[in-house]
Formats: C-alpha cells, structure tokens, sequence
C-alpha cells in the first residue's frame, strides 16, 4: 500500500517501534537513523515513548495538534503544508533536486519514486484508522470499493512533484515502484496523474464514511513506458504481483526465488532491489531513489537513495 499494501499493525506508531534510550526524544531519533530490530524487546518502560505521546507528536509534526482520529475524527482535513511534515518532506525534495541537476548528463538517466508517503501522503488515512492499518478501509483511500472505483483521497508529497518535473525537464526517465498491488494499479495511476490517464472515470469528489472530500489527482508527470513484465502493465508504474505471477526477472537466488519456490510473497527489500536491478538491465542508470521506509531503500541499484520523513509505520 507505501499506499502499499502492509502487515497489519497495531497502534503503535513507527516513531515508538523500538527505543534503545532512555529518553524518548533521543530514542525517536535514533530509530529514525536507519533499520531497527523489531524483535527487541524492552526491559524498562523508559526504553519506550508512551503510545498516547507518540500520537501526540505525530499530530503535532503534522500540524494538526487537535485532529480527531477515527472514521467521524478530522481526517477530512487538507494537509497541513506549514507543518514540520511538510517543511522536512520539501527539504528532502531540494536536496534531490540539486543532485538531480548535478548529474543530469548522466547517460540513460533515470529516477525510481515509491508511492505511498514518498510521493502520496497517507496523514489522513493514519488518523481515520487510529494507525490501525485494514487493507479494507485502506483501500477506500487509494480508490477503490471492491473493485469499483471510487475517487482517491492520498494528496501529493510536499515538494515531490516539482521534483518529478524538474526530472522530466532534465530527460531523466521516472519509474514508480510500490508494494501496492496489481489489483490497484489502475487506482495507483489514477491518484498520481489522473483518472482519465489511468483510463478510469473522472471523479471530483469521494465519499468515505458519510463525509464527501474533493478527489485527488495529484498532477504527477507520466512515468517512462516499460514492459514491467507482468500483468501486462507497460506504463512505468511497477506494483507488486500476486504469489504465483512474478516475473521471471525476480526469480533470481537474491531476489525472490525463495519465496517463489515456497508460494509466498515476496519481502520488501528484494522485490523493491530485483525491480531496480530489472530497469537497470533495460539500460538504465538509477541516478537516485526516493522512498520513505529503509526497505524502499536498501539492496543497491541506485547511485543515491534518499529517505522521505515517515514516523507512521514500520516496514521491514
């Protein structure tokens, strides 16, 4: 769902994963260095952040210290785009941009941008399920009921799409590549660029709940065709297939040829690494990755990554 689709977790928030010091604000910003063990186990309550605290923060970095959380709570709300989110979102874009521009004669150039809190914000979606994520309700979100399509309702990433253009401006080839699935990738296209780009009716509102938003088209410049060599999806969006319908590219010792032998899906970091490794043999050069969980991240494939600000959830 990253959108992406994602175990379900509690109401832990991600900036309360794990602490490995005493005081809750250094611990926040230790786990938000890199990777965390999740199988660390406290011995003390001072090696955790209070959960209501924790919540307490994330509405507050995200500007919005008196939202409501639940289906009748204040996530119909815009983003807050003087929020800290926002400011640090926008500040990581820039610094993507000037690499972007600093490399933009690299030969065969290309960008590779997760969706979900990378170039769509899913804030709104965190406080209707009180971080309690259901691959149900969740779907409502990217656009779906059932499988009829309904409207999006996940806003651009401050700072993302003027990235994206300068991207296009400068030839770079722009490939999307999430752990949402097939099953969304109409929907997946719709919010990024349009409706009627994805080939979907054009909606200008959604209602989820009883409360009626206005639609999200985000605006997101078109991604570079590529055969992504399943579902017959050629648009340069790669979302993740189903167990039994990975492409031979992933069948590989390193990849998720283990999982495929074992009918299983595939973990984060070597779909999302054997995805980059397969458009680099189509001749290009990954000059930078852009996600917002370390799994998005790690695994090579990329001549720079860079970390979009997320404290909402955790994907190893």
């Amino acid at each position: 769902m990253k959108g992406r689709m994602r175990p379900r977790r509690s109401l832990w928030l991600g900036l309360a994963l794990v602490i490995v010091a005493l005081a809750s604000v250094a611990a926040v910003a230790i786990a938000a260095q890199g990777p965390v063990d999740l199988t660390f186990t406290p011995k003390s309550e001072r090696q955790m952040t209070n959960i209501d605290v924790a919540r307490a923060y994330a509405k507050n970095y995200y500007g919005a210290p008196s939202a409501t959380t639940g289906p009748s709570g204040s996530w119909d709300q815009p983003l807050n785009l003087t929020s800290n989110y926002a400011n640090e979102a926008r500040d990581v874009a820039s610094k993507g941009q000037h690499w972007l521009k600093s490399h933009r004669k690299v030969a065969n150039r290309a960008i590779v941008l997760d969706v979900d809190d990378t170039t769509l914000t899913t804030w709104n979606y965190e406080l209707y399920s009180n971080w309690d994520f259901n691959p149900t309700t969740n779907a409502q979100f990217v656009g779906l009921t059932g499988s009829t399509f309904t409207g999006n309702a996940f806003p651009a990433t401050p700072g993302m799409i003027d990235l994206v253009n300068q991207a296009k401006g400068y030839g770079y080839a722009i490939f999307f590549l999430t752990g949402r699935g097939d099953s969304q990738h109409q929907a997946t296209i719709a919010n990024l660029i349009s409706d009627t780009a994805a080939g979907l009716p054009d909606q200008t509102t959604v209602t989820i709940s009883g409360k009626t938003i206005p639609e999200v088209d985000a605006g997101y410049q078109a991604p570079t065709a590529i055969n992504t060599g399943h579902g017959g999806f050629t648009d340069g969006l790669f979302t993740k297939p189903p167990v039994g319908s990975y492409p031979a590219y992933l069948n590989q010792p390193q990849y998720c040829a283990g999982a495929i032998t074992a009918g299983a899906s595939c973990a984060t970091i070597p779909y999302k690494s054997g995805t980059r490794a397969y458009i680099e043999s189509q001749g290009y050069d990954i000059v930078a990755n852009f996600g917002d969980q370390w799994s998005d991240l790690l695994g090579g494939f990329a001549d720079k990554t860079f970390k979009m600000p997320n404290p909402n959830y955790y994907l190893p």
